[in-house]
């Protein structure tokens, strides 16, 4: 049910240019809606035609609309020049009380300045780990709301004045705090003979920094210590394909002990298949799995670096290791967790707690209150 509201201003546009989907989009998503359940405040998504955000933006109840164009696959300021006027237009539709929530730098380049040429109240939401130049400084500066996901992408915004940024910690909604029994079920057919498999995972796109190569090293060493142990990879192609995977697997003797099982959603119940999830990425802005294992749960291994530390530091459900750990040093890690994951899994109570802090409804407000700021002080 929708609630009413008071507020002067809405709808609150929330404008992507390119096609895949990432955390950044569903945390914009989980907004868009709490907007709408919570404050009354309808939030729209502006998305390419038949792109997969406009299809999961739909899936997730929210109003979609075509932006006109083919979904982006590098910035292009060239076009977005070709196209201002339309989208002056597209936004001036809307009405004077629309803000323009801009989730990516890309998005902040097509859409913000056509927001700013109308004198709308235009936010930015830092979700990633960028260098900064002086044209992304400049889009940033123009932008009367600037949210940040975390300390470490706070770090990117340091030509700021701190009172400029506020950071607003993503939001989880309905969180899974215990995995659901039999999940395992699917996996058990890899199983060693009379006994129980244990599964070790990783989730996430198969990018260079996420390091899909690195946790197969790491499974090797593993493998060579626990017969029982069974190895499953959820994740997108991207700067590597699963034929590589494939092939490195059988080059350190694990394929037969491997499962590449593919992009899966809900991302949480891949996560609650397994006993433990390593997480050897570099660079992450704050990091979506990390936090939905330790509402489940599940302990993690994963690199001392970016949004890892910080999470671990504000609430533990894992362990770190130094971001140039060796395999045998991560695998080491990884071992001891096994052997006594309560050490390192919250207490129920804890994930409630956490939850709590997390909760869509705590993260819309928080966002609500940067637009009234920037709404007031446009009137």
């Amino acid at each position: 049910m929708t609630s009413k509201t008071n507020a002067t201003f809405g709808p609150i546009l929330f404008p992507f240019t390119g096609s895949t989907v990432g955390g950044s989009h569903i945390s914009a998503f989980h907004l868009a809606r709490s907007l709408a359940a919570d404050h009354g405040i309808k939030g729209i998504v502006l998305a390419a035609p038949a792109s997969n955000v406009a299809r999961q933006a739909a899936e997730m109840g929210l109003d979609v609309h075509s932006t006109g164009d083919a979904p982006a696959k590098a910035r292009d300021p060239v076009a977005d020049i070709a196209r201002l006027s339309r989208r002056v237009r597209t936004l001036k539709s809307y009405g004077p009380g629309a803000i323009v929530h801009c989730n990516d730098i890309w998005s902040l380049q097509s859409w913000g300045i056509a927001g700013r040429m109308l004198g709308l109240p235009l936010v930015y939401h830092h979700r990633a780990l960028l260098r900064m130049r002086w044209f992304d400084r400049a889009l940033v500066r123009q932008s009367q709301g600037i949210i940040t996901i975390s300390d470490s992408c706070r770090h990117d915004l340091g030509f700021l004045p701190a009172n400029y940024v506020r950071c607003v910690l993503n939001p989880f909604p309905d969180p899974m705090l215990e995995p659901p029994k039999g999940w395992q079920e699917e996996f058990r057919a890899h199983a060693p003979e009379d006994a129980e498999p244990i599964l070790i995972g990783f989730i996430g796109n198969f990018q260079f920094r996420k390091r899909p190569d690195f946790f197969l090293d790491v499974c090797a060493a593993i493998a060579a210590r626990e017969p029982r142990a069974r190895f499953v990879i959820f994740g997108r192609e991207r700067n590597f394909q699963s034929g590589d995977l494939e092939s490195r697997a059988a080059d350190l003797g694990i394929a037969n002990r491997l499962i590449l099982a593919g992009f899966r959603s809900p991302p949480e119940m891949n996560i609650a298949t397994l006993d433990i999830l390593l997480a050897p990425a570099f660079g992450e802005p704050f990091g979506r799995t990390l936090v939905e294992a330790l509402l489940l749960g599940v302990p993690f291994v994963a690199t001392d670096d970016a949004g890892h530390s910080e999470i671990v530091a504000r609430w533990s459900g894992g362990i770190l290791v130094e971001p140039h750990a060796t395999v045998d040093e991560f695998a080491d890690a990884a071992m001891r967790v096994l052997a006594e994951p309560k050490d390192v899994i919250l207490s129920l109570d804890a994930r409630r707690k956490v939850a709590e802090e997390l909760s869509p409804r705590t993260h819309a407000a928080r966002i609500m209150d940067v637009y009234r700021n920037i709404s007031g002080a446009r009137g």
